[in-house]
């Protein structure tokens, strides 16, 4: 059996934690499984599988916001019945986890989703994992992740499943002229020195002021191919995931949101499309 308490490294020192935002249980699987993919490209990791319960007994907010969450109790059930499932989900994906996967510690926090999913993002030291399940829970953790913490997210569609054997090791990284893109980058390091093939994509000319993101892979030492493709999508965030599976990759890094996510949403935008039709992680940063 594996000791899925919180570990130490070798060396005798607290290893590094990721959290893993559980925020329902059809997707509960699926978020642990690329948080120890995550965890397994860059070693000495431990995950912490976080799930919120909000109940709107306990919640201090706007009564719009508790009459909304007690209106969920009639299609989704309780907040204690969904963390219920939530964790009957974990039990049975531990019992079936490799013998070889990071130590992973389940803990149950009651309280505001966006609120304590800020909190402990920002406690974590590397890396958010969050499956984009389309309920509420969802949107608010994402949304606090993305907009709150000062962490990196790895996005995890639901209908993701990791091939037996599969690693992030082939992950392309998405340039563009912004400061979300240049943190991306940065933040993803860990996992592009991880990996055995990196494309960087540029969607545009080729002397485009965004390729100038390239030298953020060459002061690290990461080997890449530069691959430039002219626009020829209107939905960019769709071109985007073509070129990255053409490349193979298992993962896509990429900035989100360059604009206020209220105008994506009326006008469309790259973030907002990556997200409706990714079939693969992404590693994003605001």
């Amino acid at each position: 059996m594996v000791d899925r308490s919180p570990g130490k490294a070798a060396s005798g020192e607290q290893s590094i934690k990721i959290l893993s935002v559980i925020v329902g249980a059809d997707s509960t699987a699926t978020c642990l499984n690329a948080a120890v993919l995550a965890a397994q490209s860059v070693g000495d990791c431990t995950i912490e599988a976080l799930n919120v319960v909000v109940d709107p007994g306990l919640l201090v907010a706007a009564s719009e916001e508790v009459d909304m969450q007690r209106l969920r109790e009639h299609w989704e059930g309780t907040a204690s019945e969904r963390s219920a499932a939530c964790h009957t989900a974990f039990v049975a994906w531990t019992a079936g986890a490799a013998q070889d996967a990071p130590p992973v510690a389940w803990r149950t926090i009651v309280g505001d989703e966006q609120v304590v999913v800020t909190q402990e993002a920002n406690n974590a030291d590397l890396l958010v994992v969050i499956a984009h399940e389309r309920n509420m829970d969802g949107g608010d953790a994402l949304h606090a992740a993305l907009f709150d913490s000062q962490k990196p997210v790895l996005i995890v569609p639901v209908s993701w499943k990791p091939q037996p054997g599969q690693s992030f090791s082939r992950v392309a990284a998405g340039l563009s002229d912004s400061d979300a893109a240049r943190r991306a980058i940065e933040a993803a390091t860990p996992w592009l020195e991880g990996a055995t093939d990196v494309t960087a994509i540029r969607i545009g000319d080729a002397g485009d002021p965004a390729l100038m993101l390239e030298a953020l892979l060459d002061d690290a030492g990461i080997a890449h191919q530069l691959h430039v493709v002219p626009r020829s999508h209107e939905n960019l965030g769709q071109q985007l995931l073509t070129e990255a599976h053409l490349a193979g990759a298992d993962m896509l890094v990429t900035g989100a949101y360059r604009h206020n996510q209220l105008i994506e949403w009326f006008a469309g935008g790259t973030t907002r499309h990556l997200l409706a039709k990714a079939d693969i992680p992404l590693l994003m940063v605001r």
